[in-house]
């Protein structure tokens, strides 16, 4: 590596014959070349008409691929809002380009930047465009992040996500790096409420006499290869045909997937439309109703319910039988769980109207369902187990049934919290092992299959996401802010409590963020167990953020409920492992409780410390007894890389002395002697010992190593403990109590772990039903 030049630096080097005379510039005259027309302009032009995507851009051979296309990464410093960012739209609020770089870095709180994109947009990692100011001297990189979050290279219609020669109002407006060190600055937006676009009619009525000084350049509508942009309309055309179109393009975005572009295009539609009611004709109305019908629909797939509710609620004032309202208000009204208010509003209507059509006859059928707790069927189906060779996903819910799926709250209240100072779920009464206490969908969810995972991860990451995904449901339906922002955000932030706090209802992308770490969950699937090409070929993403559930409280090792989500519904089910006595607490572990302290105490980073049983142990203990214990496990003949264990009887009979040494360190508490569940000594009881017929040892270590995993919860752990053990104690002849005890015990994670008996066919003795009947027991019984 050279020397480390400094801005202004000037320097020498050879080229053979020839003396170079090089210069470091300085970070105004890279700033200066960044805003010239031209170098926006060609560099987005070769965007554009290259198709260059994420996939794309990582591909390219070039050694300064952010300086060719004025690259802006997703920023790494995000603002919190403050009141001071509330923008009043009039000119004096308004800013130049001028202003904002020399502001650089700056976040122009209660100001606006009034801008028309002058390049066609794109998406290499934000929605990317050139825009210019109504002055037209200079341009600049805008990045809109958190904005139209499926929006992708070669696959969307970019002049139906932000077609050229868009007007935009860019609030709070910051030009600056999108992260320390970067090459490139630009128009940074990362608050979806912050960017409004403006229609002509609006611009006319906001800002009369502003006047666009330069042309839309030649080379962007070149590559559009259209008569005429997007939004210059023949004079020909009336506000309504206008409206018209614009409410398509919104339509043709929600077929897209691209909600948030729908809702945008809708609103700009129903800007043509008159407020006047003499001016509004029959044709006028039925468009309107169409749009606010359209627009809920949107809302409804963002599950911003709140604010669906009120668009059906206009549209039904105008006409309440128009048939898609009435589905869709319904659909909004369940969707906020008040399902028999939904049941009753349905049944109005079929008194009111007799044909409404099957799809309402159908939603009405689910109601019912969703007043009970999840059923037998529905468990099973979350339950269902991913194949054994492979690291597919679960099968998908049958057709229909995640509809008939519930928010389901059990036995369990919201109090202030034995274990930290916040609040935490107890239970109201008495709750048996496999007591549902809530089933529920995520906030913000993700799930990827596997053909898509690999171009997913090139131009997003999961977290970044569901970002995105919670600030479009903030800015769209502030209500849900009540619920978000009631999570812990860390020790900096943490959490906002009182619900007349005008934060409650705004966009706060550095809150959010906060938010998503440290209550993100996603399903991991454990390569390992699978071959390496298996592994990578079929890796999918299944995460999101539960707000009920990140109401539990965690303790690694006396946690009382568990949690599994479905990998593609995203539904999750809480469900108890052991018994909860009345006025107990809820607690979950939120991380694997078979890992080291030190990996289980990353935790701690958003000021948690976990004070359980297990920890404090941990903690109390010397590193002489933790290196001790290491070298004991170590010394095993056991191997960890085949899973083989030699057969030799000197080998076996040290390591028995062994794994008695291990069992001491910890004799005070053997149910926290994690040690004694790793791999080697159980390979050593539970095939070994079991092959040799040495039941009286056999049993004697898989007891002591049940002891540990009862209090682990069942989706960390497989059911097999339970099932060598029964195992065992038949080869044994044990008396029969004694096989009803192990055989209780093994029902019971069969139901857990998969919500059926029959899973105990799925294990290494698949037989056992059968061998349990020579001993007068039935394993299938009429709970299952």
């Amino acid at each position: 590596m050279g020397p480390k030049r400094m801005p202004g630096d000037v320097w020498v080097e050879r080229e053979g014959n020839f003396v170079k005379l090089l210069r470091c510039r300085t970070a105004e005259e890279s700033i200066g070349d960044v805003t010239t027309r031209q170098t926006v302009i060609a560099a987005m032009a070769r965007v554009h008409r290259e198709v260059i995507d994420a996939e794309k851009y990582v591909k390219h051979p070039s050694d300064c691929k952010q300086i060719e296309f004025l690259l802006l990464p997703y920023p790494d410093n995000h603002s919190s809002y403050d009141e001071n960012m509330e923008v009043e739209l009039k000119m004096e609020n308004c800013v130049s380009i001028e202003t904002l770089v020399k502001n650089v870095g700056q976040v122009l709180k209660g100001k606006f930047f009034l801008c028309r994109t002058i390049t066609p947009s794109s998406r290499i990692i934000g929605v990317d465009a050139g825009v210019e100011d109504p002055e037209g001297k200079r341009a600049m990189r805008l990045g809109l992040f958190n904005y139209s979050l499926n929006a992708k290279m070669g696959k969307s219609d970019f002049e139906a996500v932000l077609p050229l020669g868009t007007m935009l109002i860019v609030k709070n407006p910051v030009f600056k790096q999108s992260f320390d060190h970067s090459p490139i600055h630009g128009l940074i937006v990362d608050n979806p409420g912050d960017v409004e676009i403006l229609s002509p009619k609006r611009m006319t009525a906001l800002f009369p006499g502003v006047q666009w000084k330069s042309d839309l350049p030649n080379e962007s509508r070149v590559l559009l290869k259209k008569s005429l942009p997007f939004w210059e309309f023949s004079p020909a055309k009336s506000d309504l045909e206008i409206a018209t179109k614009l409410k398509n393009v919104g339509n043709k975005a929600f077929i897209e997937n691209r909600s948030t572009d729908a809702i945008r295009f809708y609103d700009v539609a129903a800007e043509y439309l008159p407020d006047d009611e003499e001016e509004i004709t029959p044709a006028v109305s039925t468009l309107l109703v169409n749009i606010l019908s359209n627009r809920a629909a949107a809302l409804i797939k963002l599950e911003c319910f709140n604010s669906a509710l009120i668009c059906t609620g206009k549209a039904l004032g105008i006409n309440n039988g128009h048939v898609k309202a009435i589905y869709r208000h319904a659909k909004a009204l369940i969707g906020l769980g008040r399902y028999s208010e939904g049941g009753e509003f349905l049944d109005e209507k079929l008194t009111q109207f007799s044909s409404l059509g099957d799809d309402i006859l159908r939603l009405r059928s689910t109601v019912p369902e969703l007043l009970k707790p999840p059923g037998k069927e529905i468990i099973r189906a979350l339950l269902s187990l991913r194949p054994m060779d492979c690291g597919h996903p679960q099968k998908d819910l049958p057709v229909g049934m995640v509809d008939r799926v519930p928010e389901f709250r059990g036995h369990v209240q919201l109090k202030k919290s034995k274990i930290c100072n916040g609040e935490g779920l107890f239970a109201t009464q008495d709750l048996e092992p496999g007591t549902i206490i809530l089933v529920c969908k995520p906030f913000a969810g993700l799930y990827v299959n596997p053909q898509e995972e690999k171009a997913f991860r090139e131009s997003t990451t999961t977290k970044q996401f569901l970002v995105g995904v919670m600030a479009n449901k903030i800015w769209l339906d502030p209500l849900l802010g009540h619920d978000l922002y009631a999570l812990w955000a860390g020790p900096e932030l943490k959490t906002l409590t009182d619900n007349e706090d005008t934060k409650m209802t705004k966009v706060d992308i550095a809150r959010i963020k906060k938010i998503c770490n440290f209550n993100f969950t996603e399903n991991v699937v454990d390569k390992e167990d699978y071959d390496d090409d298996e592994a990578e070929a079929e890796d999918f993403i299944s995460c999101g953020v539960w707000i009920p559930v990140s109401k539990i409280n965690h303790s690694c090792i006396d946690a009382n409920v568990m949690f599994v989500h479905h990998d593609s519904t995203l539904v999750m089910m809480v469900t108890t492992f052991k018994k909860v006595k009345k006025g107990e607490e809820i607690l979950m572990s939120y991380i694997d409780p078979f890992l080291p302290l030190e990996k289980r105490n990353f935790i701690s980073q958003g000021a948690f410390i976990c004070k359980c049983r297990l920890c404090e142990l941990d903690r109390s203990e010397s590193r002489a007894l933790i290196a001790k214990r290491d070298r004991l496990i170590k010394s095993l003949a056991y191997d960890p890389d085949t899973n083989l264990y030699p057969s030799h009887p000197c080998l076996l009979a040290r390591d028995l002395e062994t794994i008695a040494e291990v069992e001491s360190l910890r004799a005070a508490s053997p149910d926290l002697n994690f040690a004694m569940t790793c791999p080697g000594i159980y390979t050593i009881a539970a095939v070994v010992l079991l092959d040799q017929r040495r039941y009286v040892e056999c049993l004697s270590i898989l007891e002591k190593i049940y002891a540990v995993v009862e209090n682990v919860p069942t989706s960390c752990m497989h059911r097999a403990q339970a099932e060598i053990i029964l195992i065992c104690c038949m080869r044994m002849g044990k008396k029969k109590a004694v096989l009803e005890k192990w055989t209780e015990e093994l029902r019971k994670y069969c139901r857990l772990y998969a919500g059926t008996l029959e899973h105990v066919r799925v294990g290494r003795y698949p037989t056992i039903p059968e061998d349990l009947k020579k001993f007068g027991i039935e394993f299938f019984n009429d709970t299952d």
